[in-house]
């Protein structure tokens, strides 16, 4: 569903007004990648064993948190997000080995990292932080650092986290999934509901 495809869509709820919307920008994958990482991280949670694991439709790259915001900021930023997307060009991705962040013994998440056309993620993004910035959003101090959220929260019960178990997952049976990004999505997350992730608005690339 793209809740922002009518302008007027947030008249049809008459609370929609009044609801904070928790916002972030990013990119979609194909529903066959979705299959593919969600095959292979079944086969991946006995050696690595996080408490929750990422619904196969939340999957995606982050371009832009972006945390609260009135329905009315939402959708002028999604206008904003399309004619950015407008000027951008398609790129080509794929996902490519594991990594952890939070601390050594029990991080706070499971990601498959990213690879392909970079240099034109990186200005994608740029640009995407850019609208965003234009609505008071202000830009992530640290580096952009593209990946696929795939678990969080290791279980400390079954010891501490091994980063060999990193290297012995290895890569789908199918190799890494590659995909074409051809747009580009205005999320509002749902707490508590799986899956999490709501489309308002999917902006085309060029």
């Amino acid at each position: 569903m793209n809740s922002f495809d009518n302008d007027a869509a947030t008249q049809s709820n008459p609370l929609a007004a009044s609801e904070p919307y928790r916002l972030f920008v990013g990119i979609a994958l194909p529903p066959d990648v979705q299959r593919e990482l969600e095959l292979w991280a079944g086969s991946l949670q006995k050696a690595l064993p996080f408490q929750k694991w990422t619904h196969p439709q939340d999957v995606h790259v982050t371009l832009c948190f972006l945390g609260d915001a009135s329905a009315e900021t939402a959708l002028a930023l999604a206008h904003d997000l399309r004619q950015v997307a407008a000027a951008a060009p398609p790129l080509a991705l794929r996902a490519e080995g594991l990594g952890v962040f939070g601390p050594p013994a029990a991080p706070a998440a499971l990601w498959a990292g990213v690879a392909g056309d970079l240099d034109a993620l990186a200005a994608l993004q740029r640009a995407v932080a850019g609208a965003c910035a234009r609505h008071g959003f202000p830009a992530e101090a640290r580096a952009y650092r593209p990946h696929i959220t795939l678990a969080r929260r290791f279980r400390a019960a079954a010891g501490p986290f091994r980063r060999a178990a990193l290297a012995a997952a290895g890569a789908p049976d199918g190799g890494w999934p590659a995909w074409r990004v051809e747009d580009i999505v205005l999320y509002r997350s749902h707490l508590g509901r799986q899956p999490s992730y709501e489309p308002l608005a999917i902006c085309p690339l060029a």
